[in-house]
């Protein structure tokens, strides 16, 4: 699968070791992001943030060719990976990034902000959050009609992800084409509009492929005050059991994690001790 950049450099600190960490940039959500993070922990280490492939749900990609650019991409940078974050359903992709790059050093520090597991919650949760934007260009029947799908999609127990993956695209792509030639947008939609949608519901698609509980059983998660509540969050096996290694809670809702300075020092303290 070809990506131009798999990594985007958000602070380079030189010749020295290297923190990768592995989110979305999704367009529209107010949660800090790694680029937050990064402003708090100072120039010690380079960060790179994980450029996501341009994927299409229709696509089905397999998790190995989606995450092989990453990997390769950190190869051929040849310097040592101090540690992999991983946000959200990030951290099942970061999982799989340490798999990878310790087939050629030590396997990195596996630090996580609020895992989740990828559900159908989560497609529906990023359908209902498009249609929302796109209410003014729409008609009642059009949202009502939509809407009706996303709920449908978050009470599937049934389908699988991929399937209820495309089933949204295909449903944003036909309300949302409709309502951007409204406005004159026309053919320019799909690029600017449609394709983001569709590749944020591939990064859930194919995170459900990975079995990320090798790696998490020996990582570290930071969570916030309100993760129990996020979709996939409190991650616990079809067992029972909890599936992280080491849990630090913090006082600070999801929102703010990433941009909590007392967040910052803990990182700086974890890779200290690498």
């Amino acid at each position: 699968m070809q990506v131009s950049n798999p990594w985007d450099v958000i602070f380079d600190a030189g010749e020295g070791r290297v923190v990768l960490g592995v989110d979305f940039p999704a367009t529209r959500r107010a949660e800090a992001g790694f680029p937050d993070l990064a402003a708090r922990i100072g120039p010690s280490y380079s960060l790179l943030l994980s450029n996501p492939p341009p994927a299409r749900s229709s696509q089905r990609a397999h998790g190995a060719a989606y995450v092989a650019p990453w990997i390769e991409g950190i190869r051929q940078d040849g310097r040592q990976v101090a540690a992999v974050l991983g946000c959200c359903v990030g951290s099942v992709y970061a999982a799989e990034i340490v798999e990878g790059i310790s087939q050629w050093q030590q396997a990195p520090e596996v630090i996580l902000f609020n895992p989740q597991l990828p559900s159908n919650v989560h497609i529906s949760l990023a359908l209902h959050r498009e249609i929302s934007a796109l209410s003014s260009l729409l008609s009642d029947d059009e949202l009502e009609r939509t809407r009706k799908l996303a709920t449908e999609i978050c009470q599937s127990v049934a389908c699988d992800i991929t399937d209820l993956a495309v089933e949204a695209a295909e449903a944003y792509w036909e309300v949302s084409s409709v309502a951007y030639e409204r406005v004159g947008l026309g053919d320019s939609c799909d690029d600017k509009f449609i394709a983001p949608f569709d590749s944020y519901i591939s990064w859930l698609a194919v995170a459900a492929q990975i079995d990320p509980c090798p790696v998490w059983e020996n990582s570290t998660a930071v969570v916030s005050s309100d993760y129990a509540l996020l979709p996939g969050g409190a991650c616990r096996g079809d067992d029972g059991d909890y599936l992280i290694g080491r849990s630090i809670p913090f006082e600070v809702p999801h929102i703010d994690l990433l941009r909590s300075d007392s967040v910052a020092s803990a990182v700086l303290g974890l890779l200290a001790s690498r």
